[in-house]
């Protein structure tokens, strides 16, 4: 009969250290940028390129070519149609 370091515990309960519990508290409310309140800090970003198909940002024309020839290859890649104009007014999001 071999004890090993890993075996459980008998009857003896785990205690939760406060440092733990603040970390779990933290990690459910931050926003991580996910979900329809992450949609509208992604989409303020700036974009140089968008799909035109299907509204896909990319930064870079680079990025934009990938994701053509992953999710679009049936059709030409048209790199003028993907510019994003810089030009326009825009919503806050300076802060």
């Amino acid at each position: 009969f071999i004890l090993l370091p890993t075996m459980p515990r008998k009857a003896k309960p785990t205690k939760h250290t406060t440092k733990e519990l603040q970390r779990k508290q933290f990690e459910a409310t931050v926003n991580r940028g996910g979900g329809s309140k992450g949609k509208e800090e992604r989409f303020q970003a700036k974009v140089k390129f968008m799909c035109p198909i299907c509204k896909t940002p990319a930064p870079s024309e680079k990025s934009m070519a990938d994701h053509w020839s992953s999710k679009h290859s049936k059709l030409p890649y048209e790199p003028e149609k993907c510019q994003q104009s810089d030009g326009g007014g825009g919503g806050g999001g300076g802060g």
